[in-house]
C-alpha cells in the first residue's frame, strides 16, 4: 500500500485535507517524503474522486483518426492535485481505478480507467437548482402550510450563505447602520387626485410606509396581510418602478433606519466568487450555492407584470420568512438575523432596491417637540398606547421619515431602452 504526504502535493486545500486525516491513521511513513508520517494513496483517493467527477468527462473520438479528445487520468490528477511529481499522482490515480464501486458482471462500465481520455465539461452543478425546483412544487401544489419537507429544502439551499465571499471578499450578507450612506431609502406613491396629495402630505411617514394590515396586498416578498417596506436607494429608481403614465402626480420621501439591520445583498452575487482551493471541504456546495444564488438574484428582480398570478409570488414570499424568521447565524459572536433583502431593479438596472421585512418595515411616528403646543388628550393616550404595545410585544420599527422635504413630481416623460432579441435561434433552443 502506497503511502502519501502533504508534501507530496501543493494544492492548499488537500495539503489541510490530508493533515485533517492524518490523526486517524498508523505512525507510516509517506513513500515519496520518508521524513513525513504519509496516509494511504486511497484515502486521498477518496478527496479527489467527488471533484474530478464532477469536471471531467471521457473524451470523445474522432471517427476519422480514431484518436480519442483529452488527457490520460494520470496526468490530469496530477494537475489537479498539483502533485509534486509523478509517483505520486500514478498513486492517487491508481488508487481511483482499484477502489471505484463497479460491477462489469452486471453491465457496470468503470469511470476510471487508464485506456481512456478525459476532457473538462461545461455541466452546470445544479444541485441546489433541484433543491429550488422540488421546493416550488413541495409548497405550490403539495402542501401550502405546515409543510416540514418545504422548510427542509429551503434551509438545506441556503444553508451557509454567510460564509459566502465575493471575489474582493466582501460577504452578501452585511449590516447596515444608521446615519450611513446606505442607510436611507426612498419610497414613492401615485396620486391620483388633489385629495390624496393633500392625504399623503399631511402624514407621509403613516401614508408612504406599510399599508394597514387589512389593505396589505400580495407582492413579490410578501403574502396578502404581511407588512414590508419596498424602497430604493435613490428616488428616481423609486418612481421608475411605479411605471406612472406621463402626467401622473407621484409623491416621494426619504426614510432613514432607526437601528442597524443585517441585509441580504444579492447583486452581489453579479460578481465572481471568492477563488477556493477545489478539495476545499465545502467547495462543491459553495460552488452550487453561488451559482443558484446568481439566478435567484435575476429571478427576484424580475419585473412584476399586473397579469401575474399571487401564485408566482408564494416561493419567494416563503424565501423572505424564511430568512426573517428561520435563517439564523452569528456576527461578532452575537445571534442575527436577515431583516432586508436588496436587488437589482427591474427598470433602472444597475440601480437597487430594498425590501424591509417585519419590524425592520414599520415606521416610527414623528416625536413631537417640547417646543409646541401642548398635545389633545386623544394625542397623549395614542402616545401612551403606542408606549405600552411597544414594550408589551417588543415592538422595535427601524425606519423614521427623514428630515428631508417630502417631494411632489410630476412624471414628464418615459424612455424605454431595448435590443435587438434573437428570437429564432431563443425558440429552437427550447425546442
Amino acid at each position: 500500500m502506497t503511502n502519501v504526504c502533504p508534501h507530496c502535493f501543493r494544492d492548499d486545500g488537500l495539503k489541510k485535507r490530508i493533515i485533517s486525516i492524518r490523526p486517524d491513521f498508523p505512525d507510516e511513513k509517506c513513500h515519496f517524503h520518508p521524513r513525513f508520517k504519509g496516509v494511504p494513496a486511497a484515502e486521498v483517493a477518496k478527496i479527489v474522486d467527488p471533484i474530478f467527477r464532477s469536471q471531467y468527462v471521457w473524451g470523445e473520438f474522432n471517427s476519422y483518426s480514431g484518436e480519442q479528445q483529452g488527457d490520460p487520468l494520470d496526468y490530469l490528477v496530477g494537475d489537479l492535485t498539483v502533485a509534486e511529481d509523478e509517483p505520486a499522482a500514478k498513486a492517487v490515480s491508481g488508487a481511483l481505478m482499484e477502489d471505484e464501486a463497479c460491477w462489469p458482471q452486471d453491465g457496470d462500465e468503470p469511470f476510471y480507467a487508464d485506456d481512456q481520455n478525459y476532457v473538462r465539461h461545461d455541466q452546470v452543478l445544479d444541485h441546489h437548482g433541484n433543491l429550488w425546483d422540488t421546493f416550488v412544487r413541495s409548497i405550490l401544489h403539495d402542501q401550502r402550510f405546515f409543510n416540514t419537507r418545504a422548510r427542509e429544502l429551503i434551509a438545506e439551499i441556503f444553508d451557509g450563505l454567510q460564509y459566502q465571499r465575493d471575489n474582493a471578499r466582501r460577504s452578501p450578507i452585511y449590516r447596515i447602520d444608521p446615519g450611513t450612506p446606505e442607510a436611507s431609502f426612498y419610497r414613492a406613491r401615485q396620486a391620483n387626485s388633489d385629495g390624496d396629495i393633500d392625504r399623503l402630505l399631511k402624514t407621509p411617514h403613516k401614508e408612504l410606509g406599510p399599508p394597514p394590515e387589512r389593505q396589505r396586498r400580495p407582492g413579490r416578498m410578501n403574502p396578502a396581510g404581511i407588512g414590508c417596506f419596498y424602497g430604493a436607494y435613490d428616488l428616481s429608481t423609486c418612481v421608475a418602478e411605479l411605471r406612472p403614465l406621463v402626467g401622473s402626480m407621484v409623491i416621494g420621501a426619504k426614510f432613514e433606519l432607526t437601528r442597524p439591520i443585517y441585509v441580504l445583498d444579492t447583486t452581489r452575487f453579479e460578481a465572481p466568487m471568492k477563488p477556493l482551493s477545489v478539495f476545499s471541504k465545502d467547495y462543491l456546495g459553495r460552488v452550487e450555492q453561488w451559482s443558484f444564488m446568481n439566478t435567484f438574484a435575476r429571478e427576484i428582480a424580475r419585473p412584476i407584470s399586473p397579469s401575474d398570478e399571487h401564485l408566482d409570488y408564494i416561493p419567494t414570499q416563503a424565501v423572505a420568512e424564511y430568512f426573517l424568521h428561520h435563517h439564523s447565524f452569528k456576527r461578532d459572536g452575537q445571534p442575527a438575523k436577515i431583516e432586508g433583502i436588496v436587488f437589482q431593479s427591474a427598470q433602472l438596472p444597475p440601480n437597487k432596491n430594498i425590501v424591509l421585512l417585519g419590524d425592520a418595515a414599520q415606521v416610527r411616528g414623528p416625536v413631537p417637540s417640547n417646543n409646541k403646543r401642548s398635545r389633545s388628550d386623544a394625542d397623549s393616550f395614542s402616545d401612551v398606547f403606542m408606549s405600552v404595545f411597544e414594550q408589551i410585544h417588543s415592538y422595535n420599527p427601524g425606519l423614521s421619515l427623514s428630515d428631508d422635504p417630502v417631494e411632489v413630481l410630476r412624471v414628464t416623460s418615459a424612455r424605454f431602452a431595448s435590443d435587438t432579441y434573437p428570437w429564432r435561434t431563443a425558440l429552437h433552443s427550447s425546442d
